[in-house]
């Protein structure tokens, strides 16, 4: 998916795709202040499977118009 990965900065994920700050935040992940952290640290400091976000994040973009 057009080169996110787990290693991914929140920070750069929302500057290339701003409407996943949504899904994001409605994940728990923090959008703000630990925007730079990769995506996989984000996933594990909201208690969420960091797999499982990347997957949602994946999808929530495919549907996107």
């Amino acid at each position: 998916m057009e080169g996110i990965t787990l290693k991914t900065s929140v920070n750069e994920i929302l500057k290339r795709f701003p409407e996943a700050v949504r899904l994001l935040n409605g994940l728990g992940l923090d959008t703000c202040c630990g925007g730079a952290e990769p995506l996989e640290e984000a996933a594990k400091a909201a208690g969420q499977e960091p797999e499982a976000v990347l997957r949602a994040l994946e999808a929530f973009l495919e549907g996107r118009v």
